[in-house]
């Protein structure tokens, strides 16, 4: 039986890189560009002006000028064929391109405008290129604005449109189909009976897949049996990613494992020493579909898929940190196995580290309700002492730059 990390690694050597495609500015959040943007001019691309106000030369303050003559008024987006001389300003507002004629702006806030046409500076001080934006001190022409690959959120967008990418290339996210497994469960809609229960996996399954963006083909609930399941299978093995909840264990309705190898699905492991998720099942076909067969329990199921179906995206999409972060556990914890345990924490309301949330095992269906992450008590250490430093892995899809 694998290791956590042994298994980790296995998947993350199935990886392989999605398609890029392009799609309109309007339609990127969420999705992960897939290339770097470089700059297609200088940023700003003229020297800006960021105060409303007067743009005069140094030169005449330093000489001792303290009224100037308004030869001109600019406003953003126009641009002047007067020049100015000595004891000459330019009347200027906020976003306009300063001419190559001055060098400095004074502020609306430190200016007295008089009857006759001048301008008075009140300030005591002034510095050269004050208020001024210099071109290209945000980005120079073909340097590196954006790298890839990174989530486009709400953030990034007003950033592309003003470098002009009105078609952003983004990673075409592969297809899913999701089969939940299992005699005993029914669909929310209806009212189990004493020995049944709902549904949530199927929900759950179809919540994490659009947090990634994930195209959900085919959805369907087998019974546990071989034939049912081998024909629901057929038709989830169109799809790229095979998600199966159920079945995958040791008992004699788990029929999972010998279907799929009947099917010729090669697996690549079955059960990883991890609690909970022990009897996942990862195996794959051609044209790098792949399949993770997650263990029924809730929380068996909704941990499994944070820690190997994102670990999976994670690879396709190109990045390459750490998952986990770590933090601070301000509770103790025990554990008896000698297992990597997982289990869910949320923050501290006071910000300095994490919380255990208790649970009442993998079934436990209100386990994840209000936590932040999962944390790891690693399969070496029995106790985790108060304000120990563990790992965890947040509940949101982890988009960051490499």
């Amino acid at each position: 039986m694998l290791t956590y990390l042994e298994a980790r690694d296995q998947i993350r050597s199935l990886a392989t890189s999605l398609p890029i495609v392009h799609v309109p500015l309007t339609q990127c959040v969420g999705q992960v560009l897939a290339q770097p943007i470089f700059a297609d001019r200088d940023y700003p691309p003229f020297n800006r002006v960021a105060m409303d106000g007067i743009a005069i030369r140094i030169d005449d303050w330093n000489r001792g000028t303290r009224e100037f003559h308004i030869r001109d008024t600019i406003f953003a987006g126009a641009e002047t064929s007067t020049a100015i001389g000595p004891g000459e300003c330019y009347k200027i507002m906020t976003g306009a391109a300063c001419p190559s004629d001055v060098d400095t702006v004074i502020r609306k806030e430190d200016l007295h405008y008089t009857a006759h046409g001048t301008v008075l500076i009140l300030c005591e001080s002034v510095s050269k290129g004050q208020h001024l934006a210099k071109q290209g001190e945000d980005l120079k022409k073909d340097e590196l604005a954006i790298p890839a690959p990174r989530i486009c959120d709400i953030s990034l967008v007003g950033a592309l449109a003003a470098l002009g990418i009105h078609d952003v290339p983004v990673y075409e996210m592969p297809s899913v189909a999701i089969v939940t497994t299992g005699d005993e469960v029914v669909d929310i809609d209806q009212q189990p009976a004493p020995f049944q229960i709902r549904n949530s996996n199927q929900y759950s399954l179809q919540a994490l897949c659009a947090q990634w963006h994930l195209p959900i083909k085919f959805c369907q609930h087998v019974a546990d049996d071989s034939g049912a399941l081998s024909l629901a299978f057929q038709q989830a093995m169109q799809e790229q990613i095979i998600l199966i909840n159920g079945g995958v264990s040791a008992g004699d309705a788990d029929h999972v494992p010998q279907v799929l190898q009947e099917l010729g699905v090669a697996i690549v492991f079955h059960k990883v020493a991890i609690k909970p998720g022990k009897p996942l099942l990862v195996g794959v076909l051609p044209e790098n579909r792949i399949v993770f067969a997650l263990p029924g329990n809730p929380l068996s199921c909704f941990t499994t898929f944070k820690l190997f179906v994102e670990e999976y995206l994670h690879g396709c999409l190109g990045f390459t940190r750490e998952r986990f972060q770590k933090v601070k556990l301000q509770t103790s914890r025990t554990k008896k196995s000698t297992l990597d345990d997982f289990f869910p924490v949320f923050r501290s309301p006071d910000g300095n580290g994490y919380r255990c949330k208790p649970n009442r095992r993998s079934g436990d269906i209100t386990a994840t309700v209000g936590c932040d992450g999962i944390g790891w008590h690693i399969h070496d250490k029995q106790v985790i002492s108060e304000n120990d430093t563990i790992q965890v892995l947040s509940l949101h899809p982890f988009f960051h730059t490499n």
